[in-house]
């Protein structure tokens, strides 16, 4: 191993010893009311097969999928999954015992072992991303751990195509329009019509990288202490589906899934 492959090294090991030891407690963050199950197989990089035949998904991460066009990374979620939690005893705190279209049922958390909190695991190892969820105190103590695994360079995090995008990568952006993505910039543009807030990253707002945020949104991120009107000259990161508005943008549906980093 090379020195900047044994910096890698040291540096991955010392967020696991520093993080893995209180994600435990991590799903009490989550509620739900708790479950103990035995997980059978793992379909994918986000579900689990239990031995009641029940399929469940973890709502808080989203793995790599078809869509993202990178097979390898869909079979390591999927492998690596399987390595930490199948055939394993599992406490699920369930979110909703309604099903989703696949037929799965939704969990925000999952204790493996009693000791490991999954979804932190996986998100540290960089299987996963973080998925934004209506439960804020789970998501944002998952995101502590995203941050571990980016700045370290983890797993995606290392690939070009699941990086942080640029928010004036405009190409780079185009061409991962449907996908799940994070991007980050600086706003330099806000308008406001018919109950949206747009905050844009270019001058070009018909082709440049814009974000929507509906009022109901804007409303809470105010609540918490600060107006989206007010963020000309912010640096923000932003998660979620790309499509085409003229050019790339997010719409914003929960307050988690943009951070204001200034």
């Amino acid at each position: 191993m090379g020195v900047p492959g044994f910096r890698l090294f040291l540096g991955v090991l010392l967020v696991m010893s520093t993080v893995l030891p209180v994600a435990a407690e991590g799903p009490a963050l989550c509620g739900g009311k708790p479950e103990a199950v035995r997980i059978a197989e793992v379909p994918e990089g986000a579900s689990l097969k239990l031995a009641d035949g029940r399929v469940i998904r973890l709502v808080s991460v989203i793995g790599p999928l078809p869509i993202d066009g990178d097979e390898n990374a869909v079979t390591r979620a999927k492998e690596t999954l399987a390595e930490v939690a199948g055939g394993k005893e599992a406490t699920l705190f369930v979110s909703s015992d309604e099903k989703d279209r696949y037929g799965r049922i939704s969990v925000r958390a999952v204790l493996v072992g009693g000791k490991t909190w999954l979804e932190a695991e996986m998100v540290l190892r960089g299987i996963v991303r973080v998925l934004p969820s209506a439960n804020d105190k789970c998501v944002k103590a998952l995101l502590q751990f995203e941050t571990k695994a980016r700045n370290a360079k983890a797993g995606l995090w290392k690939e070009a195509k699941f990086e942080v995008f640029d928010a004036e990568s405009i190409a780079a952006l185009l061409a991962a329009e449907g996908r799940f993505v994070v991007v980050e910039g600086m706003i330099r543009r806000v308008g406001e019509q018919r109950g949206r807030v747009y905050l844009d990253f270019g001058r070009r707002f018909t082709e440049d990288f814009t974000v929507v945020v509906p009022d109901s949104i804007r409303k809470s991120l105010t609540a918490q202490g600060s107006d989206p009107k007010s963020w000309r000259g912010k640096r923000v990161r932003v998660r979620g589906i790309l499509f085409s508005w003229g050019g790339p943008a997010i719409e914003v549906n929960l307050t988690q899934a943009i951070e204001l980093l200034d």
